[in-house]
């Protein structure tokens, strides 16, 4: 049986970059030539022109395509293939308004809604804040869980939607199956995975958790350096 070309699929955030920074210059300039002959696919929850901000248009226009807002928008070397819209209801609105006025975090810095393509990325912190309140929050978010207990609760009174654990201080939330899991419709052949955050209820998860079979793959990473050592293993490996 003739051998399948390994499709290879990267989260962004966390796995090819520091939390929401741009690519480590060293990292890049070994990714581009890594990708070189090979089928790339980039999927993240944010929109592509914060992909771009991180990662570079040499990167996106290399790659097979980018899928961004967990795969509910899909580029090929900057145009539009396909694009699902979905907007949250006004009485999800109301409870994630009522998350931000009894957190007990103490810091709101602003822009806790952010609208992306068929998504909504929630933060209680909100995306105003410094890089000291990001790490502050994600801090406060490791003990007391506050962000499981928000896509918990949010799934329980809407079982239209889905929400997940995504980045440093956030949740993102969609209608039920637009996860990052969608992009493997639009793939064929084997897929070996990289992401930060594929344990139960983080954004990763739900594509990860579909990968388990050979021979696709999961790599779980916990940063853009222990993604370059892996895939420098593939080329001593090749």
């Amino acid at each position: 049986m003739e051998k399948q070309e390994i499709n290879y699929v990267f989260d962004i955030d966390g796995t090819l970059t520091p939390a929401r920074l741009p690519i480590e210059a060293v990292f890049k300039t070994f990714f581009l030539e890594w990708i070189q002959d090979k089928k790339v696919y980039l999927i993240t929850g944010s929109d592509y022109e914060k992909s771009v901000e991180q990662i570079g248009p040499e990167i996106l226009e290399a790659v097979t395509a980018c899928f961004n807002t967990a795969g509910n928008i899909c580029y090929k070397k900057g145009k539009v293939i396909y694009r699902n819209d979905w907007s949250a209801p006004p009485d999800l609105i109301h409870l994630l308004n009522q998350f931000i006025e009894n957190s007990k975090h103490p810091i709101r810095a602003g822009r806790h809604f952010e609208h992306r393509i068929g998504m909504l990325n929630f933060s209680i912190v909100g995306r105003n804040c410094t890089r000291e309140q990001r790490n502050d929050y994600n801090l406060y978010d490791a003990e007391v869980k506050e962000r499981e207990y928000f896509c918990k609760t949010i799934m329980e009174q809407f079982p239209e939607i889905e929400a997940t654990v995504g980045g440093q201080i956030s949740i993102d939330i969609y209608a039920l199956g637009m996860n990052k899991a969608q992009i493997i419709k639009h793939i064929k052949g084997p897929i070996h995975f990289f992401g930060d955050k594929t344990k139960e209820g983080e954004n990763d998860y739900a594509i990860a958790k579909k990968l388990t079979k050979l021979p696709n793959r999961v790599f779980t990473v916990k940063d853009w350096k222990e993604t370059m050592e892996i895939l420098k293993q593939y080329n001593r490996n090749s």
